[in-house]
């Protein structure tokens, strides 16, 4: 639904070509029809499908570390309901952390054992 959301606030722009980055594989395979889309979400894709034809879209994987900043704001709204942030100064100790950790470009690193 968010990304349907964001499609339909993409037509009422003037904006041309989007990157939509996404921490869900599945989204970004089911949107883009390697991955079967299930029966419960028709609908929607068909939706979703007729949107993304009016524009130059791509949409992207990333890792959730990378998305750092807005998961924070996403797990904050299920947990406080309804939020409202004007400015970073607005954001609570942990959000200000992921900001400042951004400007000093810390990186994220992703380490996996690998297997024999």
């Amino acid at each position: 639904m968010t990304l349907l959301d964001a499609l339909k606030y993409i037509k009422t722009t003037q904006l041309d070509k989007v990157i939509i980055e996404t921490v869900s594989l599945v989204l970004k395979n089911i949107v883009e029809r390697v991955w079967k889309v299930p029966w419960k979400v028709v609908n929607i894709l068909e939706e979703i499908w007729k949107l993304m034809q009016r524009k130059t879209l791509v949409i992207s994987h990333i890792f959730r570390e990378w998305n750092k900043l807005a998961d924070y704001l996403a797990n904050l709204a299920l947990e406080k309901g309804t939020i409202q942030v004007n400015c970073f100064q607005e954001l609570e100790s942990q959000g200000n952390r992921i900001v400042t950790s951004d400007k000093l470009v810390v990186p994220y690193l992703r380490i996996r054992q690998c297997r024999k």
